[in-house]
């Protein structure tokens, strides 16, 4: 390779490492925001679904939805998620295949994978990264709309473990706990629906509950899918910023080689001339 070759990689190398590394800051500091915003939240969200329970009961009537069933994989829409992505989109695809399930795809890193798939429905949607439950009603409308919902998400265990995770609901369920253990804390009391006046009519309310909580775990399982797809990059940018670093080093070897070699070939040509020129002046 050429002294000048040489120079644009090593140029082309340290550009990289510049961006990986500012591209794991930003990461950090996205799970920096998040992961306590997170955290928070899981007892709020165990605690709507004890008040959808207890809702539940004052409109006896079940959701109008789809008898059918829906497999919602979470995905992204850029980045360098490292095997984290293909991992949820492995496992989405075998329960689809397992049970012959509607999709749901969101993220545009993972349509790809089921833009072929001409057997099922297959629903798509982008993967908004700091998203707004307005933001993921278009998602949830669907979601909200079969009787059975699975959704394969990546979950946030620590900087350098992230695990790919399902949780299931049904509108038949007596418990729809949605992967929330049962830790004996649920204490929902048993209510006489006739008692109650329900207005405008409990199956316009029981649609309203039943879109208003899906759309909650939705989102919940979101920003969690976020976290770890953000966590993911972190590592991927670390571990490209490193390797860039390194392959940084051996190209600059190979420059100051070559930059070696020329210049020792200049001095060898100035020398060969010099001696060629004093043995022409001492034959006079």
């Amino acid at each position: 390779m050429t002294v000048e070759s040489l120079k644009k990689d090593l140029k082309t190398m340290g550009d990289l490492e510049s961006l990986t590394n500012m591209l794991e800051q930003t990461a950090a500091r996205t799970i920096a925001q998040m992961r306590t915003t997170i955290l928070d939240s899981r007892p709020f969200f165990k605690e709507v679904w004890r008040i959808y329970g207890v809702l539940k009961q004052l409109t006896p009537p079940a959701p109008e939805v789809l008898h059918k069933y829906l497999i919602v994989a979470i995905g992204i829409d850029w980045g360098m998620p490292g095997n984290l992505l293909n991992r949820v989109l492995d496992e989405a695809e075998k329960l689809q295949q397992d049970h012959g399930a509607d999709m749901l795809v969101a993220g545009k890193m993972a349509h790809s994978r089921f833009r072929k798939d001409d057997d099922h429905t297959v629903h798509f949607f982008p993967a908004p990264k700091n998203a707004l439950l307005a933001d993921i009603q278009p998602i949830y409308k669907v979601v909200a709309k079969y009787a059975k919902v699975t959704i394969v998400y990546p979950s946030f265990e620590s900087l350098s473990k992230q695990s790919v995770l399902t949780t299931s609901f049904s509108i038949n369920d007596k418990e729809e706990k949605l992967g929330i253990p049962d830790d004996g804390s649920d204490t929902r009391p048993v209510i006489d629906a006739n008692r109650f006046i329900v207005d405008p009519s409990p199956q316009i309310i029981a649609n309203y509950l039943n879109e208003a909580v899906v759309g909650l775990t939705v989102h919940h399982y979101f920003a969690e899918s976020m976290l770890a797809y953000s966590a993911a990059q972190m590592v991927a940018m670390r571990s490209s910023h490193d390797n860039a670093k390194e392959e940084g080093k051996k190209i600059q070897i190979k420059y100051y080689r070559a930059r070696r070699a020329i210049v020792d070939s200049t001095l060898r040509e100035l020398y060969g001339s010099r001696a060629a020129h004093k043995d022409k002046g001492d034959e006079k």
